[in-house]
């Protein structure tokens, strides 16, 4: 076993008065690695002329001192148990896959913020498999980031994983401290697809907080059969903290139930008294901290010349709060990440860095400030902007926000770009903002499950856009190292005619079907906070709903605007980045949680005319399977010369629209409405 220590200068801390302040300054938050394993990758094979990797992990030990103004955004700190020398104490797993020979390696360093513990940046830009056995070759994937040089970093963040998270191969988290005898409320939402008795107040990936008293008459539980509509507070004498077992109610703190069992697909809310809350925000300075010290700690594992953050949905909704909170500029005031890929986060943020956080749930997830660029709200007075702090400070990254469609209809993500009145907001130069038209959050994979009967009225979308997020990567890497400026924003406009209300979008294509009422809304929410992250309202008052608008369709019901895949360029289906829920699993009017669909042409003119669709057939539109193929060509050609694709990358996109071919002329699965 490889174990090595790097220890930092903390006695700094027991000099002359004089240097107290810059001592203080200039000390590594982070005091110590401990690698306790060291394993050449793929049994040491070479990755170009990056050569042989090798994937370090052990355990990374830090120290905040609360009395640094620059860890103050780190809500609740001042309250949490120090040590003999004044400060926080807190240790985070870690893993680095770098070159073994450092000279090889460009100077890149990725931090890959985990999501609900587990690497992502492998699946989504190296065609990584997650669910295979971690260090694996299909875990890994191609080389495309590995034969760059380019060194990948992950850091848990977070502290509430439960034992089968935590416990999995390759997950990391966060050890830090609670902050004991501080009281608050707790408050999230669930859904149940199936009449079930009793219902777990944290999800398979939190540990929630234990009611602290349950007997409590402020705990309220709430049901609503939609979004739309304000919840109705259940009567105290029907649900009790519990879990039921041979029909009698067991007292459980972490627990409710409630008579006669949940409603499949009503939404339910629940409020609480809890104790002692963790120190959440630890997570996102230490996702600083560790940056700051491979980019300026000469002793460090790797040195770093450019550090860029990675982030999908909830690890995406992570970086947005980082930005929000000022932490890219780590305690000496300098800039920590050069460069973002926020994707797939939509409009929301927060629940990383309050009191009784709960980093899992979105619920409360999408609050104003949306945009990079500061607004004032006129229902509230509240300003703000994502960018404020980083802007003050001069700490501001290259970012690129890219969405599916999915976050259009479910999480706001028109609001990223929009004012508050609905109109096109200015996107600073130091951001990009695409849409992946016609997508879902996660590509499903042919051969599509049937999934109609048990969670959506529509098979799931496989329209993948990792090809496309691939080529952005390279773009955002030029962009940081030489100035190259990435492909301009591709995204709808109001001004354009491609973002439009739910009422003004074109339904033509799909005539059969049953579609939303609309996006999901994003209301206005008070949470009373007197200190920044400490709600004083719980759940919080709900005020105005924002404008949310969405992408406009084409006749075939596909998406105009943004970056068109060539599969949907050239379409043999209807992908939505929407699906209603199954009436198997209730709420049929409401939408499948991060779920789009796919909705296949006919394949002949009779079967189309049989059928009543509205949309030519693939045999109308398509010689034949090669005539096919030459057009998705012809597309894809034309996003690599706009650096959408990448050249290297079409042969994949040819196959990928070759097996949707033949998914759909063998008769793929079509839903009903």
């Amino acid at each position: 076993m490889f174990r090595n220590k790097y220890l930092y200068n903390a006695a700094a801390r027991c000099g002359a008065l004089v240097f107290t302040l810059a001592a203080s300054l200039a000390i590594a938050e982070v005091v110590r690695v401990d690698v306790s394993t060291r394993t050449d990758v793929l049994e040491g094979r070479s990755h170009g002329e990056a050569g042989v990797y090798e994937w370090l992990q052990g355990r990374a030990h830090f120290t905040l001192d609360p009395l640094n103004s620059r860890n103050d955004s780190v809500v609740d700190l001042k309250l949490a148990p120090r040590n003999a020398q004044g400060l926080v104490e807190f240790s985070a797993d870690v893993s680095i896959l770098r070159p073994k020979i450092a000279a090889r390696a460009n100077g890149v360093v990725i931090v890959d913020v985990v999501n609900r513990g587990r690497p992502t940046i492998l699946e989504y830009l190296n065609r990584g498999n997650r669910a295979a056995a971690a260090g694996s070759e299909a875990f890994i994937g191609d080389d495309f980031l590995l034969r760059q040089g380019v060194t990948l970093v992950w850091l848990g963040w977070q502290q509430d994983l439960p034992p089968q998270v935590s416990n999995a191969p390759g997950t990391l988290r966060l050890a830090g401290p609670v902050v004991p005898g501080v009281s608050g409320r707790v408050y999230g939402e669930f859904s149940v697809a199936s009449r079930v008795m009793d219902v777990s107040l944290g999800d398979r990936t939190s540990i929630p907080y234990a009611v602290a008293d349950p007997q409590d008459a402020a705990n309220t539980l709430a049901i609503s059969p939609s979004r739309r509509e304000q919840p109705r507070v259940i009567p105290r004498e029907h649900w009790s903290f519990a879990r039921l077992r041979d029909g009698k109610p067991i007292a459980d703190p972490t627990r409710v139930q409630v008579e006669g069992g949940f409603v499949p697909g009503a939404i339910y809310q629940f409020a609480y008294g809890a104790k002692n809350p963790q120190v959440a925000g630890l997570g996102m300075a230490g996702v600083r901290d560790l940056a700051a010290w491979l980019r300026h700690d000469a002793a460090a594992l790797v040195h770093a010349t450019h550090v860029y953050a990675f982030g999908i949905s909830q690890s995406g909704r992570f970086l947005r709060q980082f930005l929000y909170e000022g932490f890219n500029a780590d305690t000496a005031g300098r800039q920590v990440f050069d460069g973002m890929m926020v994707h797939i986060a939509g409009g929301a943020r927060r629940g990383f860095n309050e009191r009784f956080a709960q980093p899992s749930r979105t619920t409360g997830s999408r609050v104003f400030p949306f945009t990079d660029i500061e607004q004032n709200d006129p229902e509230t007075g509240e300003s703000g902007g994502l960018l404020a702090r980083a802007t003050q400070a001069k700490v501001v990254p290259k970012i690129l926000y890219t969405s599916s469609s999915w976050e259009y209809w479910g999480s706001g993500a028109s609001t990223i770009h929009t004012t508050l009145a609905g109109g096109d907001m200015r996107i600073p130069d130091s951001s990009r903002v695409y849409l992946f038209a016609g997508t879902q959050h996660v590509p499903a994979r042919l051969p599509l499950r049937e999934v109609a009967a048990r969670r959506g009225q529509l098979p799931h979308n496989p329209l993948d856009y990792r090809p496309a997020l691939r080529a952005l990567y390279v773009a955002l890497d030029q962009w940081v190292r030489n100035g190259t400026e990435p492909p301009p924003s591709r995204h709808p406009t109001v001004a354009g005619r491609s973002l439009v209300h739910r009422t003004a979008l074109n339904l033509a294509g799909l005539r059969g079907i049953h579609v939303p009422q609309g996006a999901q809304p994003v209301f206005r929410l008070d949470f009373g906070e007197k200190m920044p992250g400490v709600p004083g309202i719980v759940p919080p008052k709900v005020g105005k709903p924002h404008v949310v608008l969405l992408p406009q369709l084409d006749n075939d019901g596909n998406e105009l605007p943004g970056i068109r895949m060539p599969a949907l360029a050239v379409p043999l289906a209807t992908h939505s980045g929407w699906n209603l829920r199954s009436p198997a699993i209730g709420a049929p009017h409401e939408l499948v949680q991060l779920t789009g669909g796919m909705r296949a042409f006919a394949r002949t003119r009779e079967e189309r005319t049989a059928g009543g669709d509205p949309r030519p057939s693939v045999t109308e539109r398509y010689a034949s399977r090669e005539a096919y193929l030459q057009r998705v060509a012809y597309e894809a050609n034309a996003l690599v010369e706009q650096r959408l694709l990448l050249k290297e990358d079409l042969p994949q996109i040819a196959a990928d629209a070759a097996a949707l071919w033949d998914y759909v002329m063998q008769g793929g699965k079509t839903a009903r409405p």
